[in-house]
């Protein structure tokens, strides 16, 4: 049994998450869902945008599912203060071709590593009169990391290129 904290968050959040949820209870697969909080409407309810009892849920599961949420302005960011309190630096997007799926490009194959907890990630944002400003960080040390993450993730998978 895989334990899955699900964190559906607020707005189109919501219905995505009901859609997942559906998706994976029609396999055979055994699960426990734990419901936490995160988002807009967490914040509005308890005065946090990502409450210690929800980190903790999401430390003792197996995965979490993260539906999207609206970023309260003056707050923490849900997503990266997550992304920050476990070190999930790599994002991962797949790309590729399906056999039978009409597609522009019938040879896609490759994989996207794209570093998560810098750059403009690091939510370092302010509102001024001329509009909103956001700090961007990129150290030797994150893009040290994610290089080599991609090409480790790279050489497992038997991928010729990075």
């Amino acid at each position: 049994m895989y334990r899955i904290t699900v964190i559906p968050g607020d707005g189109i959040g919501v219905e995505v998450m009901e859609a997942a949820l559906h998706v994976l209870q029609a396999l055979e697969i055994e699960f426990e869902f734990t419901h936490a909080e995160a988002g807009n409407e967490c914040f509005r309810r308890c005065g946090d945008t990502l409450p210690e009892e929800t980190l903790k849920l999401v430390r003792k599961a197996d995965a979490t599912l993260f539906g999207a949420v609206t970023t309260v302005p003056g707050q923490k960011s849900a997503i990266i203060t997550l992304r920050r309190e476990l070190d999930l630096f790599a994002n991962l997007r797949p790309v590729k071709s399906l056999p039978g799926v009409p597609c522009l490009y019938p040879d896609l194959d490759f994989v996207i590593v794209r570093e998560n907890t810098e750059d403009l990630y690091v939510g370092d944002e302010e509102y001024t009169p001329e509009g909103a400003v956001a700090k961007r960080i990129i150290t030797r040390t994150a893009s040290r990391r994610i290089s080599q993450f991609a090409f480790q993730y790279a050489q497992k998978e038997g991928m010729q290129k990075v």
